[in-house]
């Protein structure tokens, strides 16, 4: 169950990290940079092959994310609607 939990962060966060590097017209350089992590580990994660630590996913909801509570809200739905709990 924490398998396809990690699963669900890892494609949210990909999805939404790209989505948002192009809004605010930022390299992969400009992007590693705010999220204080090594331009090769930033593409690794801008492009699927992993995913973020809870750092990073801290730092892109402080200083990147447009709208962290909603970004939030889709994991916790995506999560809830895998398993079928509502917590």
């Amino acid at each position: 169950m924490r398998k396809q939990c990690e699963q669900i962060l890892k494609n949210l966060f990909h999805e939404t990290l790209v989505c948002t590097r192009y809004k605010m017209n930022l390299t992969q350089n400009a992007m590693a940079e705010i999220l204080m992590m090594d331009v090769r580990s930033y593409v690794e994660l801008d492009h699927g092959c992993s995913s973020c630590s809870a750092l990073t996913l801290c730092l892109f909801l402080i200083y990147c994310c447009e709208e962290p509570y909603s970004f939030l809200d889709e994991l916790k739905n995506s999560i809830e609607g895998w398993t079928g709990n509502a917590a």
